[in-house]
């Protein structure tokens, strides 16, 4: 298992050359260590951030109203600085960590624009809700808070071929 999931994940990130190895060492390490499966935590930063490390997205209202794609890593320092010192309700990173689990654990948001700190972080949320709610749908939908995100994970993990189609 874990020699497919390095190749869907360097296929992925091919364009990215040598960082993708850096990556999917992230996606490794953090996995193991909150003991989650790897091709999950593909799946949410997938359809977290698209694989972005520094997009930011301003929430309202339980749904993303602005997408911030920052072209460097300055210009997203600048940003979530911003944010975060102004009382936006944002998301930040790979795994879109929200600003609620910012305050809650403290965290700098900077250091949340580094993919494998963010991809820790990421897990270990992940790990408390699955501690919580069980191996279940229910733990990975109130990773993002929407019932219907689930639903996203899930395809996610069948278009990068970690699932098969049901039916197939």
């Amino acid at each position: 298992m874990e020699r497919v999931f390095i190749f869907f994940v360097l296929l992925m990130f091919l364009s990215l050359g040598s960082k993708a190895q850096d990556l999917n060492k992230c996606f490794a390490e953090a996995a193991s260590r909150y003991n989650i499966p790897p091709a999950l935590l593909v799946a949410i930063a997938k359809v977290e951030s698209g694989f972005r490390p520094w997009v930011m997205n301003i929430n309202q209202n339980g749904m993303s109203v602005k997408v911030i794609n920052p072209k460097s890593y300055e210009e997203a320092v600048y940003y979530v600085k911003y944010l975060h010192q102004n009382g936006y309700n944002y998301d930040v990173g790979i795994g879109q960590i929200n600003v609620s689990n910012i305050r809650r654990f403290n965290i700098d948001p900077v250091s949340l624009l580094d993919p494998c700190n963010n991809l820790t972080v990421s897990a270990f949320i992940l790990r408390e809700n699955i501690n919580r709610y069980g191996f279940t749908w229910d733990a990975i939908w109130r990773y993002n808070g929407r019932r219907d995100y689930a639903y996203k994970v899930y395809r996610a993990l069948i278009s990068m071929g970690f699932v098969a189609k049901r039916g197939n």
